[in-house]
């Protein structure tokens, strides 16, 4: 029923009767094991999925007020037209992406005219809380371990084709977060995010305003369709100690069982698409619909 609701980009609120919080309240874990961070209720099935099947979407995630605030940052920086265009390298040229912009936080320039967003990249809450649910993710916390950018796509066609966030070393991205801040996205706007598990069903999801999609950044491959809307969010990455190990890098033969058990550990293993990672990394960033 789930995927079917997220195909639909019509997913429910996330499990856990508690209202909102804005994200830069610290992470705290409740009496009944709830974890709250990011402005939603991160529970033990919220984790459980993530950790199971790679990703989680996750509606409400931001208190409509904070929501409201971001994107109101957002659309000021652009109508002003600050912020960049979209560029990545390949090989020794660089090249500009197009119809995508985005505001690295990281850029003291972009902190001083995006407070609120400035205020998410120093807000370790989201990874503190995921570190106490999955501690097993070795996440990282602080500033330094972190990335965050803005993204506005002008919707003209700027898309994704599939890739991997974590396409291998020396990336350590663990966790990627996506939060979408479109409150009038309508079906056929485009600029839908599509997850695409390792031997599982493709899932769609609509970038309506406040939900989140995270995944692990070296397991999901993902694509975005073309905007014919102007679309925004923001991403947040977080860095791991314990990624791309020798064991998640190299694919041997107990890998390579044909027995069910072996096979559902397959699906869950960064070795899984590590043949396939690279050749879409390479390629993702310079192919675009015009």
């Amino acid at each position: 029923m789930a995927g079917e609701l997220l195909d639909q980009g019509r997913l429910g609120p996330s499990v856990g009767s508690e209202l909102p919080l804005p994200l830069r309240r610290p992470c705290l874990m409740k009496a009944d094991d709830k974890c709250s961070a990011a402005g939603s209720i991160l529970t033990e099935a919220d984790a459980q999925q993530l950790r199971d099947t790679g990703f989680v979407v996750i509606d409400g995630f931001l208190s409509d007020s904070l929501a409201a605030t971001l994107r109101s940052e957002a659309v000021e920086l652009a109508t002003a037209g600050r912020m960049p265009q979209h560029r990545f390298q390949f090989g020794a040229s660089q090249f500009a992406k197009p119809h995508i912009f985005e505001a690295d936080l990281h850029d003291e320039v972009m902190q001083e005219a995006l407070p609120e967003f400035a205020n998410l990249l120093f807000d370790d809450s989201l990874a503190k809380c995921l570190e106490l649910l999955l501690p097993d993710l070795g996440l990282e916390i602080g500033p330094r371990t972190k990335s965050l950018k803005l993204q506005r796509n002008c919707g003209r066609g700027g898309c994704f084709p599939a890739h991997y966030d974590n396409a291998g070393r020396p990336s350590r991205r663990a966790v990627t977060c996506v939060v979408y801040l479109n409150p009038d996205w309508r079906q056929g706007d485009g600029g839908e995010l599509v997850l695409h598990p390792f031997l599982r069903k493709e899932v769609v999801v609509a970038p309506a305003m406040g939900r989140a999609a995270l995944f692990r950044s070296d397991r999901i491959l993902h694509s975005v369709r073309p905007a014919v809307a102007e679309r925004f969010c923001f991403t947040i990455w977080l860095d791991s100690s314990d990624i791309n190990r020798d064991s998640d890098c190299n694919l041997t033969a107990k890998h390579l069982s044909t027995d069910p058990l072996s096979v559902a550990s397959l699906m869950q293993s960064p070795v899984s698409p590590r043949g396939e990672r690279r050749p879409y990394y390479c390629c993702w960033c310079c192919c675009y619909c015009a």
